[in-house]
Parts: structure tokens; C-alpha cells; sequence
């Protein structure tokens, strides 16, 4: 079993199995698609256009079958089942794929870029195309397009956090990837790794003080309800990138391949610009609620996490994080 795989992971898996990847019937195929992102969410918004481009496409022989919240489990949960084939699509952050392709981890590194543009060429890039492949060829997930999910901030209950010692002691929330707990580490924090849907009940009961996330996620989960700093450490500019099962995609025609990338296309698109349009009001709305904002100095954090980049030069391969960053 994979390290991190719950129980309640496995039994959604095992009850799965009873039915292909890809349901046929009545002439349709259904795509089975879980997420950790709540209902009301900028990129569940995107899930769901996505569908809606597909069925009106395909004249409703292609649906996707949507399950947002961590119904399917958490995201090593579901990674695990797509992998397996048992689910169709996820949609995750470079850095939990870390645990399967350790290389990709570096989609998600900190301080990597200066914009999604830029971040979207390193998609291209020869060293992530290899890094690609070999997630598709040893563990039979396909990595789609890049979507826009926000700049990660950190917020704190207690304490604001201006520079990286003012981490020293404090329990942060990270997702469940190796990159974020060495990072937060690294930084003097103790890292507390959970699936999302466990955050507010944790920063209530003050099992952990602080999280990190973009501002719509921060907004969607009401975080702020239970957090009284937003630290605006715009530490990593995050990519979501669709997850498919190499069983399901082999199952499908080329065309509709194509229709499929086409609507998650579209739907990543509409997913990053609610995401962006939220990210340019939400300060404002934050701060009439009571919440305090920090200017934490981002060159003090990026010089904080020099070991960091020396310890992952062997993962990533020599020179990538520089040739990504010149791009």
C-alpha cells in the first residue's frame, strides 16, 4: 500500500472495482471525476463546465459523474485509484504527484515563477514532458493541462508572520505531499499533513494554527471564520492539473479524447479567471470581517528556504529549477 493511503481509501477503492472505469450504458460513457474542492468552489465551477461542455459535445454519449468534497477520499486516496483505474480523473497539485514521480514535485516548489504563463511553458519544458511520461508509463496516470488555482498565503491564528522565525513552534496545515512538509520545515514550523476537508475542524479545536492556500480556497472553506492573520507570503503559484487514468484514456476514441481534452481546456480557463476575480476582491472582503493582513517579506522566506533547493537539486534533476526559471 501506498504510505498515506487510509482505510476509508482502500474501501472506496475495493466497492469501485465492481464497476468498469468507464460505465457504459443506454449508449453513454460516464467519467467518474473526485476532488477534495468544496461544491461552491471556483475550480468545482470549472469541474462542472468542463461536464457541461462534454455532454453538449458528445450529444450526451460522454458525461462526467462529479464528486467534490473528499467524497472519493483525500487526494493520495483518489491518486491511488486512478492509478489503478478504478476512478477516471482526479485533479491535484504537482507536489502530492511528487510521491509518485518525485521530478514533478518541482511544479510546485516555491519562489519558482513569476506568473502562470510562465508556468504553463514549463508544462512544455523537455525534462517535465520526461517527467510526464514516466507518470504514465509506471504508474498509469496521464497529466493534462496546468489550471490556475491561486497563490498560496499562509494565515495564522495567533501570531502574525513577517519574516520566517516568526514560524518557529507553530503547527502548520500542509497537503499530504513530501515538498510542503521539507518546506515548512525548513521555514521552523512543524508541518502537520491532512486532506482539506479536515482543516476547519483542526484550526477550531487549535489542533493546528495556521494553513496555507490561495484566497478563493481560503474563502470557499472559511477559514478566516477561525484564523485572524492573512501572511502574505505568495509563496508558490499553484498549478491543478487533471489526473486521468491511462485505462480510462486508452478506453476512449481518439475523438472523443480530444473532446475531453478540449472541455477541460475550458473549463480550467473559466476555473482560473473566477479564481483570479475572486483573489482581487477578497482582501477587501476579508479585512471588513476583522481579518488583519501582514506584508511578510517574501526575499527573507525565499533565502530562508536556500538548503531546501540544494537538498531537491538531486530529485529534480541538476540545473532544471534553473532552466524552469529562465524560461
Amino acid at each position: 500500500m501506498v504510505p498515506g493511503i487510509t482505510r476509508r481509501g482502500v474501501l472506496l477503492a475495493g466497492a469501485l472495482l465492481a464497476a468498469p472505469a468507464i460505465a457504459r450504458g443506454q449508449g453513454t460513457r460516464a467519467l467518474r471525476f473526485g476532488h477534495v474542492q468544496p461544491p461552491e468552489g471556483e475550480i468545482n465551477r470549472g469541474i462542472l463546465r468542463t461536464a457541461e461542455l462534454l455532454k453538449e459535445r458528445s450529444g450526451g454519449r460522454l458525461r462526467i459523474d462529479n464528486f467534490p468534497s473528499s467524497q472519493l477520499g483525500g487526494e493520495r486516496d483518489m491518486l491511488s485509484q486512478v492509478s489503478s483505474g478504478t476512478l477516471d480523473l482526479c485533479i491535484t497539485g504537482p507536489g502530492v504527484l511528487g510521491s509518485w514521480v518525485r521530478p514533478l514535485s518541482i511544479l510546485e516548489s516555491p519562489f519558482l515563477t513569476r506568473d502562470f504563463a510562465q508556468l504553463q511553458r514549463m508544462f512544455e519544458h523537455p525534462a517535465v514532458q520526461s517527467m510526464r511520461r514516466q507518470l504514465a508509463e509506471q504508474r498509469s496516470m496521464r497529466v493534462l493541462a496546468p489550471w490556475y488555482y491561486g497563490t498560496r498565503q499562509l494565515t495564522t491564528r495567533d501570531r502574525p508572520v513577517r519574516l520566517p522565525e516568526d514560524l518557529k513552534g507553530l503547527k502548520i496545515r500542509v497537503p499530504e505531499a513530501p515538498l510542503f512538509l521539507d518546506m515548512m520545515r525548513t521555514l521552523g514550523a512543524a508541518p502537520t499533513p491532512m486532506s482539506l476537508g479536515e482543516v476547519y475542524l483542526s484550526l477550531q479545536t487549535g489542533v493546528i494554527d495556521g494553513q496555507e492556500n490561495p484566497l478563493p480556497t481560503i474563502a470557499a472553506n472559511k477559514f478566516m471564520e477561525v484564523q485572524k492573520y492573512v501572511n502574505l507570503t505568495g509563496h508558490i503559484l499553484v498549478p491543478l492539473v487533471p489526473v486521468l487514468s491511462e485505462r480510462s484514456w486508452t478506453a476512449l476514441p481518439p475523438a472523443d479524447r480530444d473532446l475531453l481534452v478540449a472541455a477541460l481546456d475550458e473549463g480550467g480557463a473559466l476555473g482560473g479567471q473566477l479564481t483570479r476575480d475572486s483573489e482581487q476582491r477578497l482582501r477587501g472582503e476579508f479585512e471588513a470581517r476583522g481579518a488583519v493582513f501582514v506584508d511578510s517579506d517574501r526575499a527573507a522566506f525565499q533565502r530562508a528556504l536556500g538548503p531546501m533547493y540544494a537538498r531537491y537539486e538531486e530529485v529534480w534533476g541538476r540545473g532544471v529549477h534553473a532552466a524552469l526559471q529562465a524560461l
